[in-house]
């Protein structure tokens, strides 16, 4: 994990604080716990990796990742974007997929014709995020699938011990309900005046979550 040199910040505490709702630590896995994060978890941490994942169904042990996307950013004022990188994954057991999850993913061979398989995936995705905090917009699912990806392709979890869940920052700072009457994704990117590169691609929707955590935090500190 990366470390800052003694006595620095990564951010103003102001903006540390104000990411301590999402925070959830995780396990040595990956796998999300119990366990809420507090500010001393952000200690030593420069960098979120605002990630999205589209699956061919729900359940991470029968199901796969299809599309892959992450958006790195300094944990600093305005979250400078560091890098991106999105891809499509080669699924190895289509049988097992949930038709509709396909259809919201858009998923054909001819569309994935040119997809990667699920290690070189990985293995970019984890240079790219390596050490950052993985950041996401309801994360339970993404997580669980991460975790399991990781454990697949037998390459130890390579981010931070604990993750950042947006929608809770979202809730909270938008609680009077006077633009946003409910918090998915789209729905909360709209209402925020947020244009977006498209829908159920993973890369577009990690933008969308980091482009709704920027817009958030600049009107909370502006």
């Amino acid at each position: 994990m990366m470390t800052l040199e003694p006595g620095s910040e990564a951010a103003p505490n102001p903006i540390r604080a104000l990411l301590v709702p999402g925070l959830r630590v995780l396990d040595g896995s990956g796998q999300l716990t119990p366990v809420p994060g507090t500010l001393g978890h952000l200690d030593g941490a420069r960098s979120l990796f605002v990630v999205d994942l589209e699956m061919s169904g729900s359940n991470a042990q029968l199901h796969e990742v299809l599309d892959v996307g992450g958006v790195r950013c300094a944990l600093a004022p305005g979250f400078p974007e560091e890098g991106a990188w999105g891809g499509r994954v080669r699924p190895k057991h289509i049988g097992n997929a949930v038709p509709a999850a396909l259809k919201v993913v858009g998923y054909s061979p001819r569309a994935w014709k040119d997809a990667i398989d699920l290690e070189a995936a990985f293995v970019r995705f984890a240079e790219l995020g390596q050490g950052a905090i993985i950041t996401g917009w309801g994360i339970g699912q993404d997580m669980s699938f991460l975790a399991e990806s990781f454990r697949r392709v037998g390459r130890p979890w390579p981010f931070a011990a604990v993750a950042l869940d947006v929608q809770p920052i979202a809730r909270k700072l938008l609680r009077d309900g006077r633009e946003v009457d409910r918090f998915n994704l789209g729905h909360v990117a709209d209402r925020l005046g947020i244009g977006r590169m498209g829908e159920h691609g993973a890369l577009p929707d990690a933008y969308a979550t980091y482009d709704v955590l920027v817009k958030l935090l600049g009107r909370a500190y502006p």
